[in-house]
């Protein structure tokens, strides 16, 4: 009997996009907060000012969310991901030299291109052309990836800042970054029929047909389905609730904790994500996208009444293990949305289709924080921003029920 070969190649391919999402996305945007404030002090201009960095790149790869998906199919995969890596790797070292703030923003144009390529919506189409089965828990484990280095990278570099200047961490982080995505750039493939590979779950002996992922399919079908608007609406309103880890450090000192509890419901989030992002992929592998989503968001949804209770009696400890639980909403902007997005447009709607959502999302993403804020100063506490987000949360969840009988699939069927 011929022992059945594991194909282990697909692994890879996720393995080395998580490397590179995590080295360079990672850094450029969760990580460069540790150097906003020097950076601001340096330039002499305000903190609020120096953030619009992340405006910015948000807004450019809005633009590009579109495109991405077509250059992925038509370029060499390990020729975009190698130029991209260096070019962030080389960002990141030309930061430190910068003396005028509009060299800071004009860098941010140049990341914010370079890392289109690596967000959810390109590494969910790369991860769901090489899986067949385990799609979403391959998703998982790869955003769980960002999730480690980001944990890691985090507390090292504000005492590498402390010992040796944000200068010299700045360049010490490049290196990491340049050590991190470059070499895995060349194991980085669009598609197994492109490197005549077989995606995970294949069955030879059935005889299986490899349906392309790449197969164009009318914008004008896509544009007028049900499921690109469900799912639109879906990923504009996640935008809000997703963005609350960056919002702890600023709820603790409004409830009056000490400032360190702020950092800790952030490293907590950070240690929950690590085995969410894996948990909650296996979960929509094993009983669906749709019944896997309504699950996890009622657990999420219980979070903002484990803050507002934390907020009401002052229990540090209690806001900790809220801000660790909500994380299952921060997952759905990259994990949940993106096995949501394959089950609402199939196949062949899939790349396209994601990536036009992505794009209007990205828009409304960039005012997500200063409309939370807003509502935060407008109430006097974060309670009513807890309950705004509980609300689209269930309307999230009414939506993803009226998405699962309004796929592409059943209102177009082959009629692609």
């Amino acid at each position: 009997m011929k022992k059945a070969t594991v194909n282990i190649f697909p692994w890879i391919v996720m393995l080395s996009l998580g490397l590179i999402s995590a080295a360079c996305l990672g850094s450029s945007m969760v990580l460069m907060g540790s150097f906003l404030t020097p950076i601001s002090q340096s330039m002499k201009v305000s903190v609020s000012i120096t953030s619009y960095y992340y405006t910015v790149i948000v807004l450019v790869m809005a633009m590009m969310m579109p495109i991405v998906p077509k250059i992925l199919a038509k370029v060499n995969n390990t020729l975009i991901y190698l130029i991209t890596s260096i070019l962030v790797t080389i960002s990141l070292f030309l930061i430190g030299n910068f003396t005028q703030i509009w060299m800071f923003f004009a860098i941010a144009i140049v990341i914010g291109i370079s890392i289109s390529f690596m967000s959810f919506v390109p590494v969910g189409i790369i991860v769901d052309n090489w899986f067949i089965n385990k799609t979403n828990l391959a998703i998982g484990i790869c955003w769980a990836v960002t999730s480690v280095y980001q944990g890691v990278m985090s507390p090292l570099l504000a005492n590498w800042i402390t010992l040796v200047g944000w200068k010299a961490t700045l360049s010490i982080l490049a290196i990491i970054v340049g050590i991190l995505s470059i070499p895995f750039s060349f194991l980085v493939k669009f598609s197994p029929e492109m490197v005549r590979k077989k995606p995970f779950g294949y069955k030879e002996d059935k005889k299986e047909k490899i349906i392309s992922k790449t197969k164009i399919v009318s914008t004008h079908k896509i544009l007028t389905s049900k499921a690109f608007w469900i799912l639109l609406v879906l990923l504009c309103l996640f935008q809000f609730p997703a963005v609350l880890n960056q919002m702890f450090p600023t709820y603790a000192i409004s409830a009056g904790f000490k400032e360190t509890v702020g950092g800790f419901m952030v490293t907590a989030a950070m240690f929950f994500d690590i085995f969410l992002n894996p948990l909650i992929g296996a979960t929509f592998d094993k009983v669906g996208a749709f019944k896997g989503s309504i699950l996890w968001l009622i657990v999420g949804l219980l979070s903002y009444g484990l803050l507002i209770v934390a907020t009401n009696n002052h229990s540090a400890d209690l806001a900790i293990l809220g801000a660790g639980i909500n994380d299952v909403i921060y997952i759905f902007l990259g994990t949940g949305i993106t096995a949501i997005a394959a089950e609402l447009l199939g196949k062949g709607a899939f790349a396209k289709g994601f990536s036009f959502v992505s794009s209007v999302s990205f828009v409304i993403g960039a005012f997500a924080m200063p409309l939370n804020n807003f509502i935060a100063e407008k109430f006097n506490g974060f309670d009513a921003v807890y309950i705004f987000f509980a609300i689209l949360i269930l309307l999230t969840i009414v939506l993803i029920g009226y998405g699962s009988n309004n796929t592409f699939d059943k209102q177009y069927g082959n009629k692609l």
